[in-house]
């Protein structure tokens, strides 16, 4: 089958952190571009979810929540006292709030 050529403009930085993470996976580039857009074919849709910085933003909320009601139920949980609470603080950043 006949293949034609792609040229994508990228940041360094991102296209550099990209090719590590595949080489730690076993594969280059164009094996993860190619794969990616034969996916785009097969499924008729982006192969990974794209969303706005509010929705993952949001997201991390919801998840942090769900963490500290789990760890608020938890009766191994240590509570602390407002003073105690501000006594850390104070002890890791030597000022007063």
């Amino acid at each position: 089958m006949e293949t034609k050529a792609i040229t994508v403009r990228v940041e360094q930085t991102v296209k550099e952190q990209a090719e590590r993470m595949l080489d730690d996976m076993g594969i280059n580039m164009t094996t993860y571009i190619v794969s990616s857009l034969k996916a785009l074919v097969r499924e008729k849709k982006i192969p990974f979810e794209l969303v706005t910085t509010q929705y993952l933003t949001d997201r991390i909320i919801l998840e942090k929540l769900a963490e500290a009601e789990k760890e608020a139920f938890d009766p191994n949980t240590v509570c602390l006292s407002h003073d105690e609470v501000f006594a850390k603080i104070r002890e890791k950043y030597g000022y007063e709030i």
